[in-house]
């Protein structure tokens, strides 16, 4: 029995050093950001529904679809100084345009003008091949979104947190969208509809976002359209909040920027979500850079993505275990230590702020533990909730979520 002990270590030595290992480790599952400039005027724009149905069916979890009414607000009721600052960025043509994660498609566009934007062509679905293409590129970012929403006074309130599990570098920026879906309303929400014309036959076989062929050039009536993932606001500026994420970052380092913003009264709240992304500024290309990495959330909901825990390496710090969890009284914290080393052991509510400190000191090589009561830092007990237990050396960040349950 030793002797297998042994073999098992040793295949483990191997796997851990072996080319690549360490690379494969060092990547954050990528979601792929469609952005899609329409209006409610436009009679091509349905068209390319059919396209983001199709690619988000093909890669479910995978994508995240934005619509950016970018026309003036007299003529789209869901334009607004977001959409339409985004749509002047990105210098777009004509609609519908689509651009995939903003990455550079000029070679498979042959439009070097506008490098970013999609013309949409019927009977080809580049948005599907295109996010096929960004899938199967490894992200150096994971993307937390912490959101919470006040639905008396309708004020939200988000924090959105890079987490690189690798190293990146040059102008990164972190972006922070509303959207909501499912938006319909009165006549200047009725949608210009092409498709009623080149589509004569009322078959399933011609369907595209649900509706028959031979639907009537507006969308009303009985023909409801509801407009998706509908941007309602940027919180960020046009291309991304700049100084949070430093021109060079490491694998373990995490950025944080907090928004707040009021819901505009006519907005249905229980449709919206949280979108928020990592992106390059590169004046170089021709307006911004890729996108490095997305995420959504239902808003008033988090996600805590996991964040790049590196204890695998035998030489690094980890953070072992948040024990119970949930915990209504006390819970356990454990630290392994394989050199002598300061650390500082914090938690964190879903806003990035700091609640409490439960060691900030030099530990000597082995195992320690740590306790919380779930109070602040000025001993107040706290509400129950989803925390964050962070642990930070010179060259590490590792974070596990832990949830508070007592009344």
């Amino acid at each position: 029995q030793s002797k297998i002990k042994i073999k098992k270590l040793l295949l483990l030595l191997v796997i851990l050093f072996a080319p690549g290992f360490q690379q494969a480790m060092a990547q954050a599952p990528r979601k792929v950001l469609i952005e899609e400039f329409t209006g409610v005027w436009c009679g091509n724009c349905p068209s390319i529904i059919s396209d983001f149905d199709a690619t988000l069916a093909a890669y479910p979890g995978n994508v995240i679809a934005v619509a950016i009414h970018g026309d003036s607000p007299g003529s789209d009721p869901m334009t607004n100084n977001s959409t339409e600052a985004l749509t002047n960025a990105f210098n777009v043509p004509g609609y519908p345009e689509v651009m995939v994660d903003r990455a550079d498609w000029s070679a498979e566009s042959g439009d070097t003008v506008n490098r970013q934007l999609f013309t949409v062509d019927a009977g080809y679905n580049h948005t599907e091949d295109a996010t096929s293409m960004r899938l199967s590129i490894p992200s150096p970012v994971n993307i937390d979104i912490a959101s919470m929403y006040d639905s008396t006074t309708r004020l939200a309130k988000i924090t959105v947190t890079a987490n690189f599990v690798d190293t990146a570098s040059g102008n990164m920026r972190i972006t922070c969208l509303l959207v909501e879906d499912t938006v319909t309303g009165s006549s200047s929400f009725f949608q210009s509809n092409f498709e009623g014309i080149f589509c004569s036959a009322p078959d399933a076989s011609c369907e595209f976002y649900h509706y028959p062929c031979g639907m009537p050039t507006t969308l009303t009536g009985q023909y409801v359209f509801y407009h998706k993932h509908v941007v309602r606001i940027n919180m960020a500026p046009t291309l991304g909040t700049a100084g949070i994420i430093p021109a060079s970052v490491i694998a373990g380092q995490h950025f944080s920027k907090a928004y707040t913003y009021t819901l505009d009264t006519a907005w249905n709240s229980a449709n919206m979500k949280v979108v928020a992304f990592v992106s390059y500024y590169n004046t170089t290309k021709h307006f911004g850079g890729e996108i490095l990495n997305a995420q959504e959330v239902v808003l008033g909901q988090s996600i805590i993505a996991a964040v790049a825990d590196f204890s695998h390496a035998m030489d690094n710090i980890s953070l072992e275990a948040v024990y119970p969890n949930p915990f209504s009284q006390i819970t356990n914290i454990k630290v392994n230590v394989p050199a002598a080393q300061h650390i500082a052991l914090k938690v964190y509510n879903l806003l990035g702020s700091e609640i409490a400190t439960l060691a900030d000191e030099n530990l000597s090589p082995g195992i320690h533990t740590f306790y919380w009561d779930g109070k602040n830092k000025n001993g107040s007990s706290l509400p129950k909730g989803l925390y964050l237990i962070r642990l930070q050396t010179e060259n590490q960040s590792i974070s596990k979520s832990v949830v508070l349950s007592r009344n």
